[in-house]
């Protein structure tokens, strides 16, 4: 601090940090004054930040540079306050930074500097370089901070659970790109509460930055993620949000990290990273698919099991889909098994209706209820022509001896609207099966595939023949789509006059509704 400081400051020292040290143009600039004092009560005069524009370009006409400088923002950020000797505070602040600034370089540079003024001492003093970048999206549709405060004031509150639901908010509103735009200037706010809050609010204000950042993620942010993955310790929720975080920027520059927590000695991480890479990263991005594959013979079940999942993202690769069927014959682990059946949905848009077709024949008869149930899961999964296909699956599967396989096929119905020639099955599932929730669930089911009179005729016939409380929840769910029709008007009033009072209360609350 220099030797007039150390003659005459007492102890005194400002020190000054930055909540990111680059921004964008209509950004924020905020960051913590920590002002220390020495060894007697002094007063704190005034308290300043500053942040400096220099221009430095040599010219034509002068061997000498021109230089430019503009004093930007000017603060007072106390003044008149008593400094009790020994003690230390921190003093935030937070700025919105001007939409035509000049990006850093070419001779363009920004300073932030603090002072105190401190009668009878030398005036402390920090500095630190801001770097303005340029933003990958307009920052003419950004919002003021006022404005973003106004619409969630509940983000400056004290109270934990009210800021916590406005950061789920936030988190919410980035899902809509515009709304993403506009709220740029909220990041360092949020890495500030990632630091500073609690595990809640650390937890939440990290799933909105996350959403905020996803496909403008900087070199910084995916450091601040390398200190937040030392600093997850054992809390599970934090850690999970990290890892959704750098799946999500994988393809921005977080790839090593990906690749880093792949090798975690902690199956848990492990399986996260294959379950993130499927769900919050980009479908493919160069590298995805070599990780993925590293991870695909891992000792643990659930991490092969959230692998074989994610290679749902590559259906369009034949060799690889050949081999997730292959695994689904070889795996020890039925929840391997179960994934695989998963993956394989949907390819006969890649011409690999045969390889989905083999696969779940063979299947029907796993000892596995969760791999049977699978099948029963994804039976919509097929092409409107393989009618057949379906048909011989479901018949096997509304025998299978597991009720909840039997009841899983029943609900499937709902599904199969493009198949109504497989109507017969649901109805004889809803008036045969002996368990009464899967009569429940091919009830329900049968509203997608049966226009509303037949669907009608036959729920009628249903009460009649099945006085169970089952059925009628059955039928109420199934009419819930046919509320504005005059058959399901009708059946409804009957419905509220049920011997099941719940039923029938539900049944009003629908004709009110």
């Amino acid at each position: 601090m220099g030797i007039l400081n150390r003659l005459f400051g007492g102890g005194t020292k400002l020190s000054l940090s930055l909540d990111a040290t680059q921004a964008p143009a209509g950004g924020v600039l905020s960051g913590t004054l920590t002002l220390e004092s020495g060894k007697k009560d002094r007063t704190l005069t005034a308290l300043k930040v500053r942040l400096l524009y220099l221009l430095v370009r040599s010219s034509d006409d002068s061997p000498l540079p021109e230089v430019k400088t503009e004093l930007l923002i000017d603060h007072t950020l106390a003044e008149g306050e008593t400094l009790p000797s020994k003690s230390s505070r921190d003093y935030e602040f937070t700025f919105q930074l001007p939409a035509d600034l000049d990006p850093s370089g070419d001779g363009v540079s920004y300073k932030v500097m603090a002072v105190a003024d401190i009668p009878k001492v030398a005036d402390p003093k920090a500095e630190a370089t801001l770097t303005i970048v340029e933003g990958s999206r307009s920052t003419r549709r950004v919002m003021s901070l006022d404005s973003v405060y106004a619409r969630w004031p509940d983000l400056r509150s004290d109270d934990e659970e009210a800021l916590v639901e406005a950061l789920r908010e936030v988190m919410l509103a980035c899902y809509d790109e515009d709304e993403r735009t506009a709220l740029q200037v909220l990041e360092p706010i949020l890495a500030k509460h990632i630091r500073n809050g609690s595990a809640e609010v650390r937890t939440q204000a990290l799933d909105a930055w996350s959403n905020l950042l996803d496909d403008c993620a900087r070199k910084e942010h995916i450091a601040f993620l390398r200190e937040l993955v030392a600093e997850a310790g054992g809390d599970a929720d934090f850690r999970r949000e990290v890892i959704t975080a750098a799946a999500k920027f994988a393809d921005e520059g977080a790839l090593p990290l990906i690749k880093e927590l792949a090798k975690s000695s902690d199956a848990e991480i492990r399986q996260e990273v294959a379950d993130q890479l499927r769900f919050a990263a980009a479908d493919q991005f160069r590298g995805k698919l070599k990780v993925l594959k590293s991870m695909m013979d891992d000792p643990a079940p659930g991490v092969r099991a959230a692998v074989f999942g994610a290679f749902s993202d590559f259906r369009e690769d034949k060799k690889l889909m050949n081999m997730v069927a292959e695994r689904a014959d070889t795996d020890s682990s039925d929840l391997v098994q179960a994934a695989c059946i998963s993956t394989l949905a949907l390819i006969h848009y890649e011409g690999l209706a045969d390889l989905q077709r083999a696969t779940y024949q063979k299947h029907l008869t796993n000892p596995s209820q969760l791999v049977r149930k699978e099948i029963a899961s994804n039976l919509n999964s097929f092409a409107e022509e393989d009618v057949a296909s379906v048909r011989g699956l479901a018949q096997r599967l509304l025998q299978d001896e597991d009720p909840e396989v039997r009841r899983a096929t029943a609900w499937q119905f709902v599904n199969l609207s493009e198949f109504p020639a497989l109507a017969p099955l649901g109805k004889a599932a809803a008036a045969n099966d002996p368990v009464p929730t899967v009569r429940r669930d091919a009830l329900y089911g049968l509203n997608s595939m049966l226009p509303i009179g037949e669907l009608a005729a036959f729920y009628r016939q249903r009460l009649a023949a099945d006085q169970t409380s089952e059925a009628a929840w059955g039928v109420l769910s199934g009419l819930r789509d046919h509320t504005d029709t005059p058959e399901g008007q009708a059946l409804l009033h009957e419905l509220a006059r049920s011997q099941h009072s719940d039923v029938a209360s539900s049944a009003r609350e629908a004709l009110s509704g």
